[in-house]
């Protein structure tokens, strides 16, 4: 017997600490003694989450150093949480250098992005001062901007210095959105997580920023819970990023539909009780 689940992110509470949305099924999963399986078939979820995250990945700090009296001037420039482009990460990572002074120390600094490259580089230009170095510190926006911390022009002696980004610059914020549970007795496997989720499914997020995903399964297989649950009247659902970073979609509702085989066999009878929560295995 299968039982068809569709679940609508509005119709389901939020814990904003444990960042997980909590779906009470009014008529309960029951599979009068087998074992259950369940698959993802389908699922919606909107691009409305933001590639810059306040905390997470907003800050960018560098330091230029004049080679003549030593004099470093230090730039922290922190972005507003929201979706940039390149040209409009250029354009706000300028503005935080000319909030905090363009010139220093007799050094102009301003930034660059190459369309061909996809590389952001950090330009110096010195007056009356000779330029020593380019150095990035200790930063969280490594991803988007392209940068390594610790990062070095090394020592010059220079009126004009750059320093090119290391990698390319990824404004894409997540490839992929992971569909997790913390319930069930599931046992699923990555390369990098190490919490107690499981994957439901992995939905590539291939669309432009404010358009919607609809994913469709191409696989029939199911996963196979826990023999000892045969009853559910609630499913935890979380939703993260590449990084592990939930997923905030800013108040617009993503949906999933679930199926769940209720006709396996299991050996030990036992039934859940209602708001329990069994303790997920191990990753």
């Amino acid at each position: 017997m299968n039982q068809f689940v569709y679940l609508n992110s509005a119709d389901a509470e939020y814990d904003s600490i444990l960042k997980r949305f909590r779906f009470q099924l009014p008529t309960p999963i029951t599979s009068n003694n087998k074992a259950i399986s369940l698959r993802l078939a389908e699922a919606e979820v909107p691009v409305t989450y933001y590639n810059v995250i306040t905390g997470v990945n907003d800050t960018f700090v560098f330091t230029t150093k004049n080679a003549i009296n030593q004099n470093v001037k230090t730039y922290t420039i922190v972005l507003a949480e929201q979706n940039y482009s390149a040209i409009e990460m250029v354009a706000a990572l300028n503005a935080g250098i000319v909030a905090e002074g363009k010139t220093a120390n007799s050094i102009t600094t301003v930034i660059t992005f190459s369309e061909q490259t996809l590389r952001f580089t950090i330009n110096c230009t010195a007056t009356d001062a000779v330029i020593k170095s380019i150095d990035v510190l200790e930063s969280t926006a490594s991803q988007s901007i392209g940068f390594v911390v610790g990062q070095t022009t090394g020592d010059n002696a220079t009126n004009n210095l750059s320093l090119v980004m290391e990698h390319a610059a990824n404004l894409n914020r997540t490839k992929n959105c992971y569909i997790m549970t913390d319930e069930f007795g599931l046992l699923t496997r990555t390369s990098t997580n190490t919490s107690n989720l499981t994957i439901l499914s992995k939905v590539q997020m291939a669309v432009p920023f404010g358009s919607i995903v609809s994913y469709q399964n191409e696989y029939a297989q199911y996963i196979a819970l826990n023999k000892q649950i045969n009853y559910i009247d609630h499913i935890n659902i979380y939703m993260l990023d590449d990084r592990r970073e939930h997923l905030h979609f800013n108040n617009v509702n993503f949906c999933l539909f679930l199926l769940f085989d209720t006709n396996g066999d299991i050996s030990n009878i036992s039934t859940r009780q209602s708001q329990s929560m069994l303790t997920q295995l191990s990753m």
